[in-house]
């Protein structure tokens, strides 16, 4: 194995730890562990919402820990918080710990967005580097792949899930520390102008919206399948999510084939169809076509997203990183603190109806061609 590959397979089972595993793990089991620490829906809802503020939090700080350390350095603490975390919520015995382990994987995982991308940067060559990024991002997929498995094998004992997340979360940290490369720091420029944040007043919007249209889906997807009558399936369809989540990693190619601004449409109305088509009947083939297209489209945005990032901030490249993914972090955080209390208004139909509606108002903020015309 190259070096470049060595880098993009280390930083894909990298994601899979601090995404797929430690973050989004959360709303999969949520059915499980709801009864045994007595959340409700505003609680849990809440618990997501402190957890997206704590992942922006992580992406912020990386102005001033970029400073001090290397991006070798920063996965590895973020490694070590996602290994806390799930610890904290594998013994907890009431909501408040396994609350606030919930956060601190938030963080963790804010750490771990940004040093991947100064690492491809530096270490793979450039015509490489976009679709490098995009199958990083598939780490989603596989982490979401290995934790429906688990699940599916174990149960409802959660508590077993969440010792096997930790035991592989382990074998991640070990591998990470050993392949993770150094890369030189002293060249860039870390200063820190306010005003270049509205280069991208439209993809702010844009972001926004999309972190709006994705955070009923990653917090309350299997708690409707329990409602259904496809209950005793409800593993396959994460694993159907994570399968489509790997398959997302072809953005960067298709971003070559058909442009930014007919993917980011294309995009925005699959997601919109992904939420909309779960809740509209509870026929099995088209509830597994919704939960495989919601993770092929949430992992190809990240893609999307990334390339429209760095041909709008060229000169701060990680001003438009931590742009992006705080916007994305900020409208998680607005839609899964506002999800809790539409469920308990609306029920899941509604709710997923409304979220599909933002996901499709995203055509109105697509990049323009001639906007990204000399780029």
């Amino acid at each position: 194995m190259n070096k470049e590959k060595e880098i993009v397979f280390t930083g894909i089972v990298f994601i899979a730890m601090a995404y797929g595993i430690s973050r989004f793990s959360y709303g999969l089991l949520l059915p499980y562990f709801g009864d045994d620490l007595d959340l409700t829906n505003r609680v849990s809802g809440v618990i997501s919402a402190i957890s997206y503020l704590t992942y922006c939090l992580g992406i912020v700080s990386m102005f001033t820990i970029f400073k001090y350390y290397q991006p070798r350095a920063i996965l590895l603490i973020s490694g070590s918080l996602s290994l806390y975390g799930l610890y904290a919520m594998m013994v907890a015995d009431h909501y408040p710990l396994f609350g606030a382990g919930v956060i601190i994987l938030g963080f963790s995982a804010g750490l771990a967005t940004a040093p991947f991308g100064q690492i491809i940067k530096e270490k793979v060559q450039y015509g490489h580097q976009d679709r490098s990024n995009s199958w990083i991002n598939t780490g989603i997929g596989l982490g979401l792949i290995l934790v429906g498995m688990i699940v599916w094998v174990v149960g409802d004992a959660w508590r077993i899930s969440y010792a096997l997340f930790l035991v592989i979360s382990l074998i991640i940290m070990y591998f990470s520390y050993k392949k993770l490369p150094k890369v030189e720091m002293s060249h860039l420029n870390y200063s820190i102008d306010l005003k270049h944040i509205f280069y991208g007043k439209k993809l702010i919007i844009s972001t926004v919206l999309l972190g709006i249209g994705t955070s009923a889906y990653w917090t309350y997807f299997q708690s409707y399948l329990f409602q259904t009558q496809h209950a005793d399936l409800k593993n396959l369809f994460w694993i159907v999510l994570g399968i489509g989540g790997m398959l997302g990693g072809f953005a960067g190619h298709l971003n070559e084939r058909l442009g930014m601004t007919k993917i980011h449409i294309i995009t925005s109305i699959l997601l919109g169809i992904a939420n909309i088509t779960l809740v509209l009947t509870e026929n099995f083939a088209l509830m597994l076509f919704s939960t495989g297209l919601f993770g092929l489209v949430y992992v190809f945005a990240m893609g999307v997203y990334a390339f429209w990032c760095a041909r709008l901030y060229v000169e701060y490249p990680a001003m438009g990183i931590i742009v992006t993914f705080v916007s994305l972090a900020a409208g998680q955080f607005i839609g899964t603190f506002l999800s809790g209390f539409l469920l308990e208004e609306f029920g899941f139909q509604i709710l997923f109806y409304i979220y599909g509606v933002f996901s499709l108002m995203n055509i109105l903020f697509r990049p323009l061609a001639e906007e990204l015309a000399d780029l």
